[in-house]
This record gives C-alpha cells, sequence and structure tokens, in this order.
C-alpha cells in the first residue's frame, strides 16, 4: 500500500514527547514490511537547520495561501519526509508554543494551514496514496477536508485526548470549512472549535495507541468529553499498542552507556550502573536499588504521588533515585529539594536528556511509571529492553505491556492513585530484589519481551484495508 503519515512532530526533526517517537519509527517498520510510505510535517527552520533539500517551485493550497516543501529522509533512509514550509507560520523557537504551558494564539490558523498544505503537497507530488494517517488533533482537519474535497481514505490516531485542538469558536473562520460545520453534529464542542472532534467524526477509521485506552476513552473522565461521540464510532475504533524501534533503542550497541551488554551477558550491566551512580555522585548502601524516572513531570504522570513514597525510601537507604526530565513548576522545584536534601540518594536534571536517559534506562535496577493515565507509555518498553524493570500503575498502555513479577511477569503493577498503593508494591519489589536469582529472571523476561513495531505492523495493515473499504475504495 502507498500510506502517508501526516503529524506535527517527527524524531529526530522535532519532538517533543511520545508521538514524534512513534511518527519517527513507525513508518519505518511498514516501509520494511513491503509498503511505500512518506511522512509529512511542518517545517521548523529553528530545529529542524540544515540538511534538507528543496523540492523546486512554489506550492499553493485552493485558498491562494502559497508554501514551499523541505524533503528529508527518516534515520536509516527508510522513508521520505516532506516538510510544509511558511514564513511566519512554523519559523518560531516553539513547536506549539513559546513554552511548554503556552500555546500559540494562532495555532488553528497554522494547523488548519498545515493540512491544506500537505493535501496540496500529497497531490502535486503525483503519487496515488492509498492511505493518509493522521496523528493527533494537529492533522485532525485532513480527514474533514477529504470527505469535503475528496481526497483518500484516512485514518486518525488519538495519541492522548487530552489534547484536542480546542480553540474559541471566532477562530472557526481560520479553517476555511462551511459554516454549517460549527453544529454539535460537525466541529462544535461545548461553544468551542474542536479540530480532534472533527477528525474523529470524519477518518474512516480510528485508532489508539493501546486496547485498555481505546477502551478507557469510552468512559466518563477518560474520554474526556468526547466519550459520547467516541462511542458513536465505536466500531471503528482500535487499540494498536505502540513500539520501538529497537534499532535506535537498545544496550547491545547504544554509543551513549559505558559498556554494552545483552540478556545474556548481563554482568556487563554492572559498570552501567556504576556509571550511573558516579555520574550522579549517589552513594547506594549495599543491597539498595537504583530506581530511575524519565519523564515529564506532571500530575498526569503521578509524580506527585512519587514524591513521598521517594523519600521515605531514601530515608531508611533501600533505594538511591536517578532522575531527568521537566514539567510543572510544583513538581521541578520537589524533584531539587529532593536533590538537594538527600544529596547522595536523589539525583536530578531538569532537562530534556537523551543521552543522560540512555544511562538511566541502562543503569537503573527498576523504573518508575506511576502514571494516573498514560495512553500507550513508549518509556516502560524502552526500560524493559536496557533490563531496568518497571514498576507502574495499572492504567492504559503499562496494563497492555507490563506483567506482573507474581504472574511469571516482566515488571510490577499496582491499582489505586494514593502514594500508599505504590509504596505496597515497591516493597514487593525490593523484596524480591533481595533475591537475585529471582530477580534477574524478571529482568531477562523483561528484556525479552517483543515491543518492537514489527510485531504491530500486522494490526495497521487491517487498520488501513477497512479505512479503503469503509471508503468505497479497492
Amino acid at each position: 500500500m502507498r500510506i502517508a503519515h501526516v503529524a506535527a512532530e517527527v524524531h529526530p526533526f522535532a519532538m517533543t514527547g511520545g508521538l514524534g517517537g512513534v511518527v519517527g519509527s513507525l513508518p519505518g517498520a511498514l516501509s520494511a514490511a513491503g509498503h511505500e510510505v512518506a511522512v509529512f510535517m511542518p517545517y521548523y527552520s529553528r530545529r529542524v537547520g540544515a540538511g534538507v533539500e528543496w523540492l523546486p517551485g512554489t506550492f499553493s493550497t485552493p485558498e491562494g495561501e502559497q508554501f514551499g516543501v523541505a524533503s528529508a529522509r527518516l534515520a536509516g533512509g527508510s522513508c521520505p519526509v516532506y516538510m510544509i514550509a511558511r514564513e511566519g507560520i512554523f519559523d518560531r523557537d516553539g513547536i506549539y508554543g513559546p513554552s511548554d504551558w503556552e500555546a500559540y494564539p494562532d495555532n488553528p490558523l497554522r494547523f488548519s494551514f498545515f493540512s491544506r498544505a500537505v493535501l496540496e503537497a500529497v497531490k502535486a507530488l503525483g503519487q496515488q496514496w492509498d492511505v493518509v494517517h493522521c496523528h493527533d488533533w494537529h492533522a485532525g482537519l485532513i480527514p474533514v477536508y477529504c470527505k469535503l474535497r475528496g481526497g483518500p481514505p484516512t485514518v486518525l490516531t488519538i495519541h492522548n485526548l487530552a489534547f484536542q485542538g480546542r480553540f474559541p469558536a471566532a477562530q472557526f473562520a481560520a479553517t476555511g470549512l462551511p459554516p454549517s460545520l460549527f453544529a454539535v453534529d460537525g466541529l462544535e464542542f461545548y461553544g468551542d472549535l474542536s479540530f480532534l472532534k472533527g477528525g474523529i467524526l470524519f477518518a474512516d477509521r480510528i485508532t489508539t495507541v493501546s486496547p485498555t485506552y481505546a477502551r478507557e476513552i469510552l468512559s466518563p473522565g477518560c474520554g474526556r468529553g468526547l466519550e459520547g461521540v467516541l462511542e458513536t464510532r465505536r466500531n471503528a475504533i482500535s487499540g494498536i499498542l505502540n513500539g520501538i524501534d529497537c534499532d535506535l533503542w537498545g544496550p547491545e550497541d547504544d554509543p551513549s552507556i559505558s559498556t554494552w551488554y545483552t540478556v545474556s551477558s548481563l554482568r556487563n550491566r554492572r559498570a552501567c550502573r556504576d556509571d550511573l551512580l558516579q555520574l550522579g555522585e549517589l552513594n547506594a548502601p549495599r543491597g539498595a536499588a537504583v530506581a530511575g524516572i524519565v519523564s515529564r513531570l506532571t500530575s498526569q504522570k503521578g509524580m506527585d504521588m512519587a514524591v513521598p513514597v521517594l523519600e521515605e525510601m531514601m530515608e531508611s537507604g533501600r533505594i538511591c533515585v536517578a532522575a531527568v526530565g521537566t514539567g510543572e513548576r510544583a513538581l521541578e522545584d520537589e524533584f531539587t529539594r529532593l536533590s538537594r536534601q538527600y544529596p547522595g540518594s536523589f539525583f536530578y536534571r531538569c532537562s530534556y536528556d537523551e543521552a543522560l536517559s540512555r544511562k538511566i534506562y541502562a543503569g537503573s535496577d527498576f523504573f518508575l511509571m506511576p502514571s494516573r493515565f498514560e495512553p500507550c507509555g513508549l518509556s516502560q518498553m524502552i526500560a524493559m529492553r536496557y533490563g531496568s524493570v518497571p514498576l507502574a500503575r495499572r492504567t492504559g498502555g503499562l496494563a497492555d505491556t507490563i506483567v506482573p513479577a507474581s504472574a511469571e511477569g516482566n515488571g510490577f503493577l499496582f491499582d489505586g492513585d494514593d502514594p500508599e498503593d505504590m509504596r505496597a508494591v515497591m516493597e514487593d519489589l525490593l523484596q524480591v530484589f533481595a533475591d537475585r536469582r529471582k530477580w534477574l529472571s524478571i529482568v531477562r523476561r523483561a528484556m525479552d519481551t517483543d515491543n518492537s513495531w514489527d510485531s504491530r505492523v500486522p494490526e495497521y495493515e487491517e487498520v488501513y484495508s477497512k479505512a479503503v473499504s469503509a471508503s468505497g475504495g479497492v
């Protein structure tokens, strides 16, 4: 099949979280399976920089908006990446706003233009795409334009329903859509405009990033107000777990870690643990476990729940912690406080640092991910690949990828959202950690877990076929 992926961020060109990682790796897996795949994204001139080639000529949307198209390739050269460029729209410091917590006020104009431009670029490139795969609200209008103006079948993937592309009603004019679509059975959402709602209603098929999350979003709370709309499309929704690029993430050849190792040479992992302890100036008492955290520091990620548990465990000398990440100011301040109050037990770097993240995956004994909700999660999969045993809350993709160690599984899960719930399962983990033979069995099972994209490709192939059938295609 010929498949075009559309997203606001794509690793390694621009990335703020899991979305960029997924779109930077899934297309390559589809290409390896024999499909013709291309990726479309905005051209963020201040992030992408040099190393792109420009397609000749100037392109234009039906509304007369002119734009250029730059091209590059995904890592490994697996797929072409086409970048939509327009002065004053994407040449800014941030992708979505000047900071993580502030959005650009003209985002409706930016991403509605992006959607229109992508469809024109698809036509101009002269390729007949079987499916356009749209990721999150930023590409949520593409299914709408395709239905109204004629276009390929579309698939919409919801990576996180918390982000809906919701804007004041006055911004609807920026979409260029007929006013009749600003209605309850269209893009109107409690008096506002919702890009994601448009995508949900008009896409031929919808996917989420895990089977559990696909069920959760049909319920109040997890549905974020869209559960009723999603219920009308229930039969078009599939939950497919994200995967990780095992060529990009793996301890057997990672240049960022001190020693390479595999599941059959776990003794070498000790050097990575020692390296992390030295880097963080951590003094781990004999028998203490090293906890790793690579996360956005938000209440969604459950990090406020983790603070009192970590403090208690550090005071008793049973764990030390290596953490990296940014997020809510209050939690950044809490992690900074812990690093100052427990200088030999808590190491924290307030930044996005991929090299350090890799050292934490490779050097920590267990990986903490107590998310209150987690559509899929990639960090627990990466942690398992490196032999860091995940401890997580049972929700979304965490529930789908982690099997409790008590059931001969690869990690530890807890229910509830109280620190006591987390503390209880951490006690269980530390008891098992004290038995090296049992612990290494869990580590090996974690490392042997197949979270590669190869195992997910057949499910996407089925979704694409259903999208073509639903649109009336062949």
